[in-house]
């Protein structure tokens, strides 16, 4: 299985930026595994094993805040980052205590996207 290519969970609603995600990803050889709701983010994660995750904030079922913080209660330490268009500095506060390694607002660039994920992919 030396060739089986590694996950990243991407929690985010909208198609468009589904794609654009699924892309970057996939061109860097990584498998995403994509979902537009907050509610499936620990069972999601716990079944992948990902080396990232990528969260927005404002989905249904559960903002990406709370999963964030649920994913870290449950004992997840997988890099995370929040992608967001909440853009507030009392939102980028809320989503690092929550447990997020980074944030990125959108909308983003893929160079941007690039030098946010690097360093978190090791």
């Amino acid at each position: 299985m030396a060739d089986e290519k590694k996950v990243v969970c991407i929690f985010e609603d909208n198609l468009d930026i589904q794609l654009l995600l699924k892309i970057f990803f996939t061109k860097r050889g990584y498998q995403p595994v994509i979902t537009g709701d907050g509610v499936e983010a620990v069972a999601v994660v716990k079944k992948h094993s990902p080396i990232l995750i990528m969260m927005d904030v404002i989905m249904p079922g559960k903002d990406g805040i709370e999963a964030c913080k649920e994913l870290r209660e449950s004992g997840v330490a997988t890099p995370i980052v929040i992608l967001t268009s909440k853009a507030y500095s009392e939102d980028k506060e809320r989503g690092l205590a929550a447990g997020a390694n980074a944030y990125l607002y959108k909308p983003f660039n893929p160079s941007d996207l690039d030098a946010t994920v690097r360093p978190l992919l090791g």
